[in-house]
């Protein structure tokens, strides 16, 4: 695992997409400066692993979190319920679920890499608003007895004998069919029934924290500091706008993009460019 990007160093894939353990070769490319620091945080990156669970003291009140590992329970006895052939799928989904939308960097400070004493101050403010203001769990339930209840998302009626989710986040009743309780931005079903609420809809955890601050295209961490690069429609954190494939800085120096990703010059040309035959000339 590459030790910043988040994401695997040989073939480039998400950590969603691998089935990495405490054991698999995780080495950084480069040694940083507290190596044991990194290999602890930042490739633990989905909150169903005990030893991460153990790692992070919460406030009481941090409905999300508690949230979560307590339908880990509920998880690990469902898969343990299916057929042996079909647990590891399942196992993978919840999992992928979890770091596409609840990404621990964004829920504990200390999965961030290498906060200053002034971001790590942000953060919690972020995370105390956040807490405080826009998280909530959806309870499915009966449909209010009000007359025609209409769903927030399709705003189609809601059939009175049916369960819908309810949101009080969003005020008393508000309710949304089952299968429209979904992220604003992503579309995608809210895993364990985790929202944020932010004028007036509803979101998961990435794209509710996009809505607040950029977020690095690079480590995928949201970034608190004042200063940082926009390119090629996307936001980095200064120290990570580099090459995609050697991490060569690229500050001040020309670039390439390729499937939205920098590459310096060289990297492009090794990569990507045709030889021609006679001079052996990059075009």
């Amino acid at each position: 695992m590459h030790y910043w990007r988040k994401i695997c160093k040989h073939c480039r894939c998400g950590p969603e997409d691998h089935d990495l353990t405490d054991d698999d070769d995780r080495q950084p490319p480069r040694k940083p400066t507290d190596a044991h620091d990194l290999s602890s945080r930042l490739h633990k990156l989905n909150i169903d692993d005990p030893a991460v669970q153990s790692e992070i003291v919460t406030p009481e009140n941090d409905l999300v979190i508690h949230r979560i590992i307590a339908e880990n329970l509920r998880s690990q006895q469902y898969v343990a319920m299916l057929p042996k052939d079909k647990q590891l799928f399942a196992a993978q989904l919840r999992r992928r679920q979890l770091q596409r939308q609840l990404p621990l960097h964004d829920l504990h400070g200390k999965f961030c890499d290498s906060l200053t004493e002034k971001e790590a101050l942000k953060f919690q403010k972020f995370a105390e608003k956040r807490r405080n203001r826009a998280a909530g769990i959806g309870n499915v339930g009966p449909v209010p007895d009000r007359g025609l209840t209409r769903c927030k998302r399709c705003e189609l009626t809601i059939d009175p004998k049916a369960f819908a989710m309810i949101t009080n986040r969003l005020g008393p009743g508000t309710c949304f069919h089952t299968g429209c309780f979904t992220c604003a931005t992503c579309k995608e079903l809210l895993v364990d029934n985790i929202y944020f609420c932010r004028v007036g809809d509803i979101y998961c955890g990435r794209h509710y924290a996009e809505l607040v601050y950029p977020r690095c295209s690079a480590c995928d961490e949201i970034i608190f500091s004042r200063e940082y690069t926009q390119a090629e429609g996307q936001s980095w954190h200064v120290q990570h706008f580099c090459c995609w494939y050697c991490d060569t800085p690229l500050a001040g120096l020309r670039y390439i993009a390729q499937q939205n990703n920098p590459y310096c010059i060289q990297c492009f040309d090794r990569l990507y460019s045709k030889i021609l035959r006679d001079g052996g000339i990059p075009v």
